[in-house]
């Protein structure tokens, strides 16, 4: 490759990398959204002394949750330090994707296919919320193993194949594009290396589903299986796909929920999407016969080849997620622009459409400025799906108690049996000090799921505020019990075992709650106390130099709420 060619490469990169701050920046600024508190409230990720919970092999995604740990060690809950990583991993991941579209001596093509990739509006959701992170970096391993296997470099390949499933277990479907790249083309259809990288596909496939299992992971896999059958699933996803193609082809309007019923019977309309899907398919197989079409071909196949993992068997209680669409982008783009540069004037076509896209992706960002925007948005396009109303009632919990209270009341005519709207309708009342009608909520939370531990503790928090100690100290226990690794439970215990004079039984839970969060001054000075209290007076001493303050009468300690959901 000549000078000129690797200029226009970098020039090209630097564009790409460009248009993606200007498109996505706007996230820097925004809040986390939905379940963003499924890592932030994760004991592993907001200790700093659990790293070591990283290296266990009983659990998926431990890469993805190793940067949310460093994440937080560098700037705690500041939603900015977050959001960059993901616009950093999406620009990467299109720059990459151009140099290996490049390599393959495209230019055009891989010009266009980054593009598209870069500034399509379904890539919003991935970029914009936090917790999908994890398939950005999926992407951007697999990116990196598929370079590394064009350049001969077997186990660099292996480890970033191994990396991008450590990342989304979904990244599998990856090794197998892999192979086929090794497979379709004919200068390599004599390399075995693919027939190993779809034993590892196998392999892994079988060990993500067996850690699935072993975890009881009840949103995805073996667990999702209890609310959702694979033949159920799979049914619905023949329907759903279908709309992933409308969503590709012209991306509005998009919600973040979608309300698709699940189709339990194979009937007619069911078997002609199917038969539509297979003759697609059957359609690429028959293009990389041919030359001319063969990236064309390849394209087709690798899009359900990426989709597979989240759409056929392997059932999760959302038939549909449009950041399911990330991987799947990359096989869409490149067979829209392998089409787009066989024609007599490419950018006249290519150019408009990007802009297009570009400014709708704009305005969709627009949309994830606020979780109230977002949700808003969501209750408009489903309006009878109870889990939106949940989270608008969560997005006005700040803001608008009274507008709060109505969204959870809806998503409970709609789901009588959602306990977490509950449980948030026991925290707003608890807020207005309306004790009585919390522990109601609390109990009612419970009763639906008796595991549900931050009613647990919600439940102590309101009895200690009716003066019901005893009765505290038992919730609060159910909550360790549930959660051994939340302190903020520890430290309601102690303030407990506190007041009511039982110092030495304070002392341990303090010093747990401290190993947690040394820098929690309170704490601290009551552990101090308890120790000046219960005669150990040089432990106390000690205590106190630490925050540099001296003997004095203790502030009232107030207990520690968990949050709304």
């Amino acid at each position: 490759m000549n000078a000129n060619s690797n200029a226009g490469a970098r020039t090209i990169s630097i564009v790409l990398a460009v248009a993606g701050v200007l498109l996505f920046g706007q996230s820097l600024v925004q809040p986390f959204h939905f379940d963003d508190a499924l890592f932030l409230n994760d004991a592993n990720v907001a200790n700093p002394a659990g790293w070591s919970h990283f290296l266990n092999p009983l659990h998926l995604r431990q890469l993805t949750y190793f940067t949310f740990y460093l994440n937080h060690l560098i700037a705690g809950t500041n939603p900015a330090s977050y959001h960059f990583v993901n616009l950093v991993l999406h620009v990467a991941n299109a720059v990459l994707f151009f140099v290996l579209l490049d390599g393959l001596g495209e230019r055009p093509v891989a010009t266009i296919a980054a593009a598209l990739f870069l500034v399509h509006p379904i890539q919003t959701e991935p970029v914009m919320y936090v917790y999908q992170r994890s398939i950005l970096l999926a992407c951007f391993f697999s990116l990196l193993a598929l370079l590394a296997l064009q350049r001969n470099r077997n186990w660099l390949a292996v480890l970033l194949f191994i990396c991008a499933f450590e990342s989304k277990e979904s990244a599998v479907a990856a090794i197998l594009i892999g192979a086929m790249f090794l497979r379709v083309r004919p200068e390599r259809r004599k390399d075995m290396r693919w027939a190993a990288l779809v034993v590892g596909a196998v392999m892994l496939s079988i060990a993500a589903v067996s850690v699935l299992a072993y975890q009881h992971e009840r949103t995805v896999g073996i667990g999702a299986i209890q609310t959702v059958a694979p033949e159920t699933y799979l049914l619905t996803e023949t329907h759903v796909v279908y709309t992933y193609l409308r969503l590709l082809v012209f991306p509005h309007p998009q919600s973040i929920e979608y309300d698709i019923p699940w189709v339990h019977t194979f009937d007619w309309s069911t078997a002609a999407c199917m038969f539509g899907l297979l003759t697609i398919l059957a359609l690429g197989v028959l293009l990389t016969r041919i030359e001319k079409w063969r990236v064309t071909g390849f394209a087709v196949i690798a899009f359900f080849i990426v989709l597979a993992p989240t759409a056929t068997v392997v059932p999760s209680t959302d038939a549909v997620f449009e950041h399911r669409l990330y991987l799947p982008m990359l096989a869409f783009s490149l067979f829209v622009a392998s089409l787009i540069a066989k024609l007599e004037y490419p950018k006249a076509i290519a150019v408009p459409v990007l802009v297009l896209l570009s400014m709708m992706t704009l305005l969709r960002g627009n949309v994830w400025a606020t979780d109230a925007s977002l949700w808003q948005d969501a209750v408009l396009h489903a309006p009878n799906k109870a889990r939106a109303w949940f989270n608008l009632g969560g997005a006005y919990m700040q803001s608008d108690a009274e507008q709060a209270q109505k969204a959870y009341q809806h998503a409970i005519e709609l789901r009588p049996d959602f306990g977490e709207a509950y449980y948030d309708l026991g925290v707003l009342a608890q807020s207005e000090k309306n004790y009585h009608q919390a522990l109601d909520y609390y109990q009612h939370a419970i009763s639906l799921d008796a595991s549900y531990w931050p009613a647990w503790n919600n439940l102590g928090n309101t009895l200690v505020s009716l003066g019901e100690s005893e009765r505290a100290l038992h919730a609060f226990e159910m909550t360790l019990r549930l959660n051994p690794e939340h302190w903020p439970s520890q430290y309601n215990i102690a303030i407990v075992e506190f007041n009511s004079g039982r110092f030495t039984e304070a002392i341990p839970r303090l010093r747990t709650v401290l190993d947690w969060r040394p820098d929690f001054r309170d704490a601290r000075y009551l552990l101090a106390v308890a120790l000046f209290r219960a005669g150990k007076r040089a432990e106390a001493e000690s205590e106190w130099r630490k925050i540099e303050t001296t003997p004095g009468q203790p502030p009232m300690p107030t207990t520690i709420p968990t949050p709304a959901r």
